[in-house]
C-alpha cells in the first residue's frame, strides 16, 4: 500500500487532507503532520511513529509544503538517515491525489513523470496557452562573472535561528539585504554529512554556502575578507553565536528563532519565534555586554524589537 504524510507547517496539510476526503471519501492511507511556532518536539518524531505502525512493505511518501522549508529539511535528514520514506516537496493536490489513488508505488521514472505532471496544474489562467509559451521562451544564459577580489567582506546580516536555512525566510532575508554567500556556523550540522546535504539542497540558487563549526568559521575570517563579497551569517544556538563573537564581534545581530523547549520563555516583541532558557539568556546578556546591538525580527516585514535587556 501506499501511505502518504502530509508535512507542513500550521494547518496546510490538514486542510489538503480534508479535501481529499471531499474527493475520494476514505482516505486512511493518507497522514497528517504538523508543525506549530511553539512547538517543543521535532516533527520527525510524528512522523517517525507514525512509520512504525506502517506494514513492511509499504511505500511512504512525505509531501511537503515548500523546499527549503524546516520541515521539508527536517523530513530530507529523515531520509537520508532511514531510508524508509520519499520526500517530495512543493505538494499540491494533483500530486497527493495522484498519490492517495494509486494501487503501486509509484517510483523512478513514474514518480518523477507524475511531478512534471503536477508542476502543469500551477497555471496563470489569465493567459491562452500560447502566451504562456510565449513568457517561458528559454532566457539567454548570462556570461559567468569574472572572480571578485575587491577587499573586505561586507556582513549585511547575522542572524540566529535554529532552522539554519529555512525556506521563504532565508530567500527574504537574501533578497533584502543582497547576499552573495551564506556562512552558516553550527557545530552539529558542520559535523553531520546528512544535514549538511540538506543545507546545500536549501540554499537560494546563485547563492554560494558554507557550513563551518565556530573554529574553522572564525579561521575562514582572513580569507572572507579578501572576497568583497555581501555576507550573510547564520547561527544555529545563542552559546556558539557568544563563542564567536568573544573572538570575532558583530556589532549588530538579528534574533530570529530559537526553538520552544521546557524552561524557555519567549523573547522580543509580539508573535515572537525566540524562545530562550536561563543558560542560553545568560548567553544573550554576554553579548549585551560586549557592547552589541541585538534586535528580534523573524522576517523584513515584521516588526523590528530592539532588545536592551533580558
Amino acid at each position: 500500500m501506499n501511505q502518504i504524510i502530509l508535512a507542513s507547517h500550521g494547518g496546510l496539510a490538514a486542510g489538503a487532507r480534508d479535501t481529499l476526503e471531499m474527493i475520494l471519501g476514505n482516505v486512511s492511507n493518507v497522514h497528517v503532520v504538523s508543525l506549530a511556532r511553539d512547538d517543543k518536539e521535532p516533527i520527525t518524531n510524528d512522523v517517525e511513529k507514525l512509520i512504525a505502525g506502517f506494514g513492511p512493505d509499504d511505500t511512504v511518501y512525505v509531501c511537503t509544503d515548500m523546499l527549503g522549508s524546516s520541515v521539508n529539511n527536517s523530513m530530507v535528514e529523515l531520509m537520508n538517515k532511514s531510508g524508509r520514506i520519499i520526500v517530495i516537496s512543493g505538494m499540491n493536490m494533483p500530486l497527493v491525489l495522484s498519490l492517495a489513488i494509486s494501487p503501486e508505488p509509484v517510483v523512478g521514472k513514474a514518480l518523477q513523470d507524475l511531478i512534471v505532471e503536477a508542476r502543469s496544474g500551477l497555471r496563470n489562467c489569465a493567459l491562452t496557452e500560447e502566451d504562456e509559451q510565449k513568457l517561458v521562451a528559454p532566457a539567454k544564459k548570462k556570461a559567468a562573472a569574472p572572480a571578485v577580489n575587491n577587499g573586505p567582506a561586507n556582513i549585511v546580516l547575522v542572524r540566529l535561528d535554529y532552522r539554519l536555512l529555512h525556506g521563504q525566510v532565508v530567500f527574504s532575508w537574501v533578497n533584502t539585504v543582497g547576499a552573495q554567500r551564506i556562512i552558516v556556523v553550527d557545530n552539529a550540522a558542520a559535523t553531520d554529512e546528512v544535514k549538511k546535504g540538506a543545507l546545500k539542497l536549501a540554499k537560494p540558487a546563485g547563492v554560494r554556502l558554507n557550513v563551518f563549526t565556530v573554529e574553522r568559521a572564525l579561521s575562514k575570517m582572513a580569507k572572507l575578507n579578501t572576497l568583497g563579497e555581501n555576507v550573510m551569517f547564520v547561527f544555529g544556538n545563542v552559546h556558539e553565536l557568544l563563542e564567536f563573537c568573544q573572538s570575532y564581534k558583530f556589532p549588530t545581530v538579528n534574533f530570529g528563532a530559537a526553538a520552544n523547549h521546557d524552561g524557555a520563555r519567549p523573547v522580543g516583541g509580539k508573535d515572537t519565534s525566540v524562545f530562550l532558557d536561563d543558560a542560553e539568556i545568560a548567553d544573550a546578556k554576554k553579548l549585551l555586554d560586549l557592547g552589541i546591538t541585538i534586535y528580534e525580527q523573524q522576517t523584513p516585514t515584521q516588526a523590528r524589537t530592539d532588545i536592551t535587556s533580558f
